[in-house]
């Protein structure tokens, strides 16, 4: 495989903006290709607001709220496959799996980003995903064996500590912090071993745009609706994730690539 750019592999339209809108922003940034593959339309999720519908179907909605996101962090693919939302553990593995990994070849991509273990908050479409990813990824390296462009899995992990300082300076503030009905210490984890830290900081104006373009899901008691800027840029600056990959490969370049998209001056 000839290495590549950034292919981010999620369960639901959202999920790419929360785990790695920074990167994406950044390495887009940085001149380097970024694509998102989300394995369903997310169509049994909730509804802030039933007008925003317009007429679509969720699953529509989301969709466009996919693209909408997409295009404020410059990403330049965008696939939604039409997987069926919350079936995700149940599907036939095998097929899957073999999917993805067709994907990942079609893609070549240098770096592939999923979900970490924990799947944010234990939802079992998002552990699904990372199980799913990660199988595909070790069956594209046993079959790569020693290719030096063999691409790097990066797991997403999100720090509960900074989810729960987030809702805490929020309620100092008097203002109200909705997190789909999830306690702030249970969204993320709190061991980070292995992880490493990515300053999106740059990007964190960019990362907001697009999570505020899931409008269905992100209503504006949210918290990554009321967040403000300054906030903002204090929880949101960096995004963690742990690289798995065969010995010989790069695991820096993540950070490497994210950096090269940081401004000057």
């Amino acid at each position: 495989m000839t290495p590549g750019g950034l292919l981010v592999i999620t369960a639901h339209p959202d999920d790419e903006a929360i785990i790695a809108g920074g990167v994406l922003a950044a390495t887009a940034a940085a001149g380097v290709a970024t694509s998102v593959v989300c394995l369903t339309r997310g169509e049994l999720g909730g509804v802030s607001d039933p007008q925003l519908l317009a007429g679509r179907t969720l699953a529509q909605a989301r969709r466009d709220e996919l693209h909408e996101a997409c295009d404020a962090l410059g990403v330049r693919s965008v696939r939604c496959l039409r997987r069926a939302d919350g079936y995700l553990p149940f599907v036939r593995r095998g097929e899957l799996v073999a999917q993805i990994a067709r994907l990942v070849r079609a893609e070549r991509p240098a770096a592939v980003l999923t979900f970490g273990e924990d799947g944010l908050y234990y939802h079992p479409d998002h552990v699904a995903v990372h199980e799913l990813t990660r199988a595909a990824m070790e069956r594209l390296w046993q079959e790569d064996d020693a290719d030096p462009g063999a691409p790097v899995l990066y797991e997403a992990v999100w720090p509960s500590r900074v989810t729960v300082a987030a809702a805490q300076a929020l309620a100092r503030r008097d203002l109200p912090c909705e997190l789909w009905g999830i306690p702030p210490e249970d969204f993320g984890v709190d061991e980070l071993t292995g992880a490493v830290r990515i300053e999106v900081r740059a990007f964190v104006a960019a990362k907001l745009r697009a999570l505020r373009c899931h409008r269905t899901q992100i209503g504006p008691d949210h918290l990554f609706a009321r967040l403000p800027a300054a906030l903002a840029r204090r929880y949101l600056a960096h995004e963690w994730f742990r690289p798995r990959a065969p010995a010989h490969a790069d695991t820096g370049w993540l950070s490497r690539t994210a950096t090269a998209g940081v401004p000057r001056g």
